[in-house]
C-alpha cells in the first residue's frame, strides 16, 4: 500500500466530525470554508490538498453571504474541537523564531521532548508530527481513540505539556542540555503562549468554530519545506503505514492520573509536578472564555481590511477587561494581527493605546 492513501485517510480522520475548516485564499490569507457533507466530495478535496490542485471552495465570513472562490491550490487547517464540541485530536503548535523573538529556537527539539513524554505514558502510537506550512515550526497532533469531551481534552493536553516542560527543565539541570522550549529572546516559553507553544483546545468553552491547526501534506506548502510529516524522535520525514491513534487503555489511564494529580493539588498536596499541571490547566480554563465574538474573530484572523486597527484596539481592551494577563494579551493580539495581515507595529500601538485608555479610566473611577 502506498503512503498517499494512508495520508488521505489520516487527513479525513483529522477532519472527522467537522462542518467547517480553514483554507488559504488566493490572496494567501486563511478563510473559513464549508466542507462537503458527502464523503466522496470531501475525499476529493483532501486529495486536492495533497496534490496541490486548484478548486472552487465555498467561503464563509462574519457579516457577509457565503461566496464561491477559486483557489490555485487547496490547503486546509482543521478545527479543534469538531462541530459537536468533542475533540478527535489534541494539538500543540510549536512556532519558530519566524513568528518573532518569542518563537522557539528549536521546535524539533520541543516536539521530540513531547514525544518522549507520550512514549513514557503509552500514547506515542497516536502521535503525528509535521512541519508547519513555513517549514520551521512543528505541529504535534495526538489522535484520540474516540471523541473526547473538551474537559478531558483540556486536561490531557495540559498534562502532556506539563510533563514535557518538566523533562525539558531536568535536561538542563541534569545534563546541561539546551531547554527544549527556549525562545529566540532567551526566555523560556510557557504552555499556551501564542507564537511559541499553543495548546489546542485552549479552554473548555468552544468558540464558534474552534481553534485551527494547519494539516500536513499540503502541496501548497512544499516550496518552503512545510507540511512534511516527520518522525517525532529524529525529525526525519516518515511514511506512516496506518493512521496513528493512541489506545483506549493508555489514554484512559493518562487521564485518570492527570485528574488524580489535580485532585492531590486541590487537597493540599502540591509537589512540583502537580503545581505545573494545575497551573497549566488553570491557564487553559482562563478568563479568555469570556471574551466576545468580535475579539475571537480578530484572534482567528477574520477581521476584514479597513477595520483591523480599530478591531485590534477593541480586542486588546476586551482581553484586558476580562482579566487576561497583559503579557499574554499582547501575545494574543500580535498573533491575531499576523493572522489577519495587520502589521505588528500597528497592532502593538493599538495594544498600548488600549492599556493607556484602561489605565486612564481606572484613575477616573
Amino acid at each position: 500500500m502506498t503512503d498517499e492513501p494512508i495520508v488521505t485517510e489520516l487527513l479525513l480522520a483529522l477532519l472527522d466530525g467537522a462542518t467547517f475548516a480553514n483554507a488559504l485564499r488566493r490572496c494567501g490569507k486563511p478563510g473559513r470554508i464549508r466542507l462537503p457533507d458527502e464523503p466522496h466530495s470531501r475525499r476529493l478535496l483532501v486529495d486536492a490538498h495533497l496534490s496541490g490542485d486548484s478548486s472552487t471552495l465555498e467561503f464563509h465570513a462574519e457579516g457577509r453571504q457565503p461566496w464561491l472562490e477559486r483557489v490555485d491550490a487547496v490547503a486546509f487547517s482543521a478545527f479543534c474541537p469538531a462541530a459537536d464540541g468533542r475533540c478527535r485530536w489534541l494539538g500543540i503548535d510549536l512556532d519558530a523564531d519566524d513568528h518573532g523573538e518569542g518563537g522557539l529556537i528549536n521546535p524539533g527539539h520541543a516536539a521530540r521532548t513531547i514525544a518522549e513524554c507520550a512514549d513514557h505514558t503509552g500514547l506515542s502510537s497516536g502521535l503525528l508530527v509535521a512541519r508547519s506550512r513555513r517549514g520551521k515550526g512543528r505541529h504535534v497532533f495526538l489522535i484520540l481513540p474516540e471523541p473526547a469531551p473538551m474537559a478531558d481534552a483540556v486536561i490531557g493536553v495540559a498534562a502532556l505539556a506539563a510533563a514535557a516542560f518538566k523533562v525539558a527543565a531536568s535536561d538542563v539541570t541534569e545534563c546541561g542540555a539546551e531547554h527544549a522550549f527556549r525562545c529566540a529572546n532567551e526566555a523560556i516559553a510557557r504552555p499556551g503562549d501564542p507564537g511559541a507553544v499553543e495548546l489546542l483546545p485552549r479552554s473548555t468553552t468552544k468558540p464558534t468554530f474552534g481553534w485551527a491547526l494547519a494539516l500536513p501534506g499540503a502541496s501548497a506548502y512544499a516550496a518552503h519545506g512545510g507540511g512534511v510529516i516527520v518522525d517525532p524522535f529524529d525529525d526525519r520525514p516518515i511514511h506512516h503505514q496506518s493512521i496513528p491513534r493512541c489506545g483506549h487503555e493508555p489514554w484512559s489511564q493518562f487521564l485518570e492520573e492527570a485528574r488524580a494529580t489535580l485532585s492531590n493539588r486541590n487537597a493540599g498536596e502540591a509537589p512540583h509536578q502537580t503545581k505545573q499541571l494545575a497551573n497549566y490547566t488553570d491557564r487553559l480554563l482562563r478568563p479568555i472564555d469570556r471574551i466576545d465574538a468580535r475579539t475571537r474573530a480578530f484572534l482567528d484572523g477574520h477581521t476584514p481590511e479597513g477595520t483591523r486597527n480599530m478591531s485590534a484596539f477593541a480586542a486588546s481592551a476586551n482581553l484586558l477587561g476580562c482579566g487576561i494577563d497583559p503579557r499574554e494579551a499582547e501575545h494574543l493580539i500580535l498573533a491575531g494581527a499576523t493572522a489577519c495581515g495587520l502589521p505588528q507595529r500597528e497592532a502593538l500601538n493599538a495594544f498600548k493605546s488600549a492599556v493607556g485608555a484602561l489605565a486612564q479610566k481606572q484613575r477616573r473611577i
